[in-house]
């Protein structure tokens, strides 16, 4: 098997990053306002773990909404981050770019508390792969640490301190804001591993 990874630079793609070492980690820039901080993040954390680091730049930003455009949330969801089928584009660009490349499998890093979102449930996973393993390529999607929180799949990983201090969780910003969703779990998560104290 030969893996892609979708890395953005956060707390659980980078876990994944560790635990998994795929051949190939991709950063999408689809348009969100933290592309830029994101990249930087994966590409650090790609440096530090001798890992292949491929960006591709499909911006969508005018299909957005919420925090990550700086737009007005959607009504479709209660959550201020949501973008609406993000999961599924990703998904598929990460399959589009495997099969351009000899892979076989997508990982996300997708955590057993993203259920907020349809698309980060079980569910949708197991639809989404089994859609796109049926096309052309047989890419197979998984979700490694989904039945895992954060906390927990980073302890699993053993991610090292200095891999995970290059993480970037900002929704709104290349430089964390400290106050969006995003950055609230990286701090929680931090006073999790006792690494703030």
């Amino acid at each position: 098997m030969t893996d892609l990874l979708l890395l953005s630079g956060g707390i659980d793609s980078t876990a994944l990053a560790v635990l998994c070492r795929p051949n190939v980690a991709l950063t999408v820039d689809y348009g969100q306002r933290a592309a830029s901080g994101e990249i930087s993040a994966a590409r650090s954390i790609c440096v530090e773990l001798g890992l292949r680091h491929d960006i591709a730049h499909i911006p969508i930003g005018a299909l957005g909404s919420g925090l990550m455009t700086g737009t007005e949330s959607s009504p479709l969801s209660e959550h201020p981050e949501f973008w609406p089928f993000r999961n599924q584009f990703l998904l598929t660009i990460g399959a589009m770019y495997a099969v351009r490349h000899g892979l076989t499998r997508v990982l996300i890093g997708t955590v057993a508390t993203d259920v907020r979102h349809h698309d980060g449930s079980a569910v949708f996973l197991q639809r989404a792969s089994d859609l796109i393993r049926e096309q052309e390529g047989g890419i197979e999607v998984l979700a490694p640490g989904l039945d895992q929180d954060s906390t927990a799949l980073v302890r699993r990983a053993q991610v090292p301190p200095s891999v995970l201090g290059w993480t970037h969780s900002c929704h709104v910003s290349p430089l964390s804001c400290g106050q969006c969703p995003g950055c609230i779990k990286h701090s929680n998560l931090m006073e999790e591993l006792n690494w703030n104290r």
